[in-house]
């Protein structure tokens, strides 16, 4: 008998006219439910093997359970990497030599969507190659109104040189919420406040004029009215007063527009209008408390140098003596990514381990700001090819290389707590 999970998944596959590629069943396995309980003790869990039957004992026995899962998945390049990047097919249809790469993300996905909470957050990273595939799965899976927003990232100052006309900077990190209850964190407010009065300290920022859409006078009648200001001090005032000057929404081109707030609102709230000598009404931007962090709306162009592909294999070559891993993700981008989607409490979830740079970020998040978040990794047993520098530096299998960086990370922090479950994996012995 099919599970729940299960029928989603073949109710998803034969929508979109995909073959079935989830034949396993895990209703007679007794041991997935300890399994999937053995992550609760330790700061970060690797579950060692095919992901996809512990994303399915955790959809089955221990759902929502999730507050944020980044995934660096295969790109499909056909690249000779450590792993499998080749999941082209030679099939016709809508998505072509798309579909086996469809097929195998499909149900990972479907199983992921299970683990969050209602508030959890999906990040994963991905570039042109299967960028409009995984929009497909993702729309279909989390709904296109869960779609939060998809961020461009410089990985290259020079670009990459494979393609004949292209050379590519970017790679993409796409975001969704499991539903309406999920929201990002934000960014971390690092502007400069360079003002300050008896309520702090602030910058000015933002009109007070309203523009746009809906912006006349006409528009909103009652929002048009005198302001009256300080050229020297910048403070503004709804009532008159001797020898302040009076000022008007009124723009550059002389149309009248109008104001974000009636007066009465302005009167309540005019501590909180800055004017600039020339009579321009600002609001200001007040920095934070001093106890609670300021954030701000994330960005979706990040363009920052320890984000480039070439900082990840540094750290790589840096932690291994040689580049083990071929396309490992920067530690500083995905500290950002998880800043960013996640509370500091939060379990975070990561089924494409890779060399593990998920794990080192949460310990260093959690180290630096006295964070509490866990992880959940999994990571394949395959065996790295023979002629890969990975096996000729010792390491058999792709999960070794994940088992050695949460190694080197207790070295580093003597209090992080790791924990190695192989239950359903073929090759692997610790």
């Amino acid at each position: 008998m099919l599970s729940k999970i299960d029928l989603k998944i073949s109710s998803l596959e034969r929508a979109l006219g995909l073959e079935p590629q989830h034949n396993l069943l895990l209703e007679g396995r007794d041991d997935s439910p300890d399994v999937c309980k053995s992550w609760s003790s330790a700061d970060t869990t690797l579950f060692v093997g095919d992901n996809l039957p512990y994303l399915k004992g955790f959809a089955l026995n221990s759902p929502e359970i999730v507050d944020m899962c980044y995934i660096d998945p295969p790109y499909n390049t056909g690249s000779k990497f450590l792993y499998n990047d080749n999941r082209r097919s030679d099939k016709g249809g809508m998505f072509g030599s798309h579909a086996s790469w469809m097929e195998f993300m499909l149900p990972r996905l479907v199983t992921s969507r299970e683990m969050l909470k209602d508030t959890g957050i999906i990040a994963i990273s991905i570039d042109d190659y299967e960028y409009a595939h995984l929009k497909i799965l993702m729309d279909n899976i989390f709904g296109e109104d869960n779609f939060i927003g998809n961020i461009i990232v410089c990985r290259s100052k020079n670009g990459k040189g494979s393609k004949k006309h292209l050379a590519s900077n970017h790679e993409y990190l796409l975001i969704y919420g499991k539903s309406k209850k999920a929201s990002l964190r934000g960014q971390l407010d690092e502007s400069e406040y360079d003002k300050e009065d008896e309520f702090g300290q602030y910058r000015v920022d933002g009109l007070f004029r309203k523009k746009g859409d809906a912006s006349l006078r006409t528009d909103r009648p009652n929002m048009y009215y005198p302001l009256y200001f300080n050229p020297t001090s910048g403070q503004v005032s709804v009532e008159p007063i001797d020898n302040w000057k009076t000022t008007y929404p009124v723009d550059s081109k002389g149309i009248e527009r109008r104001w974000l707030w009636g007066s009465g609102t302005a009167k309540e709230r005019v501590w909180q209008l800055y004017a600039s000598k020339n009579g321009v009404i600002y609001v200001k931007n007040y920095a934070g408390d001093g106890i609670t962090e300021k954030r701000t709306k994330v960005r979706t162009l990040w363009t920052e140098p320890e984000f480039y592909t070439e900082r990840g294999t540094n750290e790589i070559n840096k932690l291994f003596g040689s580049k083990i891993f071929d396309t490992p993700k920067p530690l500083e981008f995905i500290k950002k990514i998880i800043d960013i989607c996640s509370s500091t409490d939060a379990l975070v979830l990561d089924f494409f381990a890779g060399s593990g740079t998920t794990a080192q970020a949460i310990s260093e998040l959690n180290s630096e700001y006295g964070c509490t978040r866990k992880c959940i990794l999994m990571e394949t047993d395959s065996q790295i090819p023979l002629d890969h520098i990975a096996r000729k530096s010792g390491f058999n299998a792709i999960s070794d290389i994940t088992i050695e960086r949460l190694r080197l990370i207790k070295l580093a922090q003597e209090s992080f707590v790791f924990t190695v479950n192989n239950s359903f994996s073929k090759n692997y012995t610790l």
